[in-house]
């Protein structure tokens, strides 16, 4: 099989590039206009099959084929000893000119080693194809979808190295972090050995239980001062009715006001004791307080005492 040399050589010829609206023919008309092609060249909205055809009846001079070589279409082309392949030798120009175009590398004697097809190294252009998902699409979707895409086309085939698609690059769309992740590091532990379902169970319940930490923690962190707030309170509500008492005594009492007041004064003893904040220092001044309370009391009562035995004598 011989070899074009350049897309040039195509200026003012007849050329198939495909149905209208096709990949093949919006590439087509690109480099037809970086090739400064002019109005001489007739460009015909022709299909693969029909494009074979006329081809091989010499209707057109060129023809625009997509697909892999072992594709009908592409197989018949390429076996053909009255059809030459089309030569890149600017391939790379071109890839970089337009990103979505690829630099494909056709080793001699790949089509057929026995007979040489091709006689020569060949420079192809592709296009690659991309799968578009939705933003919203679940991450785990995402991923079984990139884990079978690596299954189906991670081969290695003639125009292509074990891996080498698909890849992770794509000039037009941004790719899914999932996407991205599996492509550097590879399916994880849990894929490898574990079915969809159950991961999914899985990191649903791993979000759940974050979630959980997440509140449960600082609740935790807070309840110790809430509950020593709380106990505080409780103690300064106690401290208050001792000092009733105490504002009590300030005044001219009788024996059963101050019995009433001891009565009071032993119901916020027993009401202390109960209060779990017998190590704060809140706890122990009320203590004292409670204590000296107590001594005035009882010492009024002997005073008062003594005032009606005297006043009765």
């Amino acid at each position: 099989m011989d070899v074009w040399p350049d897309l040039t050589i195509l200026k003012g010829k007849r050329i198939a590039v495909g149905p209208v609206g096709s990949d093949n023919q919006i590439v087509a008309e690109k480099l037809f206009e970086l090739s400064g092609f002019n109005q001489e060249t007739k460009v015909l909205t022709i299909g693969a099959q029909a494009a074979v055809k006329a081809l091989a009846e010499g209707q057109v001079d060129a023809a625009f084929i997509a697909g892999v070589p072992d594709a009908p279409n592409v197989r018949v082309v390429l076996r053909d000893p009255t059809i030459r392949l089309m030569n890149f030798p600017r391939a790379d120009a071109l890839s970089r000119i337009f990103p979505f175009l690829v630099h494909l590398v056709l080793p001699a004697g790949t089509i057929d080693f026995a007979d040489n097809i091709p006689s020569t190294d060949v420079n192809l252009i592709g296009t690659t194809n991309a799968v578009l998902v939705r933003k919203d699409l679940h991450p785990q979707i995402a991923y079984l979808l990139t884990q079978a895409l690596m299954e189906v086309h991670g081969d290695a085939g003639l125009l292509k190295s074990v891996s080498e698609f698909p890849a992770q690059r794509d000039p037009e769309y941004p790719m899914a972090d999932t996407a991205r992740d599996f492509y550097r590091n590879g399916p994880t532990f849990l894929n490898r050995y574990l079915p969809f379902w159950v991961i999914n169970y899985m990191q649903r319940a791993t979000a759940l239980l974050v979630a959980a930490t997440a509140v449960v923690l600082p609740i935790f962190g807070f309840m110790p001062r809430l509950y020593a707030w709380f106990r505080e309170q409780s103690l300064r509500k106690l401290y208050r009715r001792l000092r009733d008492v105490e504002d009590a005594l300030q005044q001219e009492l009788s024996v059963h006001q101050v019995k009433a007041l001891q009565r009071d004064l032993e119901k916020i003893d027993q009401a202390a004791s109960v209060v779990p904040m017998r190590d704060s220092d809140l706890f122990f001044v009320f203590r004292h307080h409670l204590d000296q309370t107590r001594a005035r009391l009882a010492s009024r009562l002997v005073e008062t005492r003594d005032e009606i035995t005297k006043i009765a004598s």
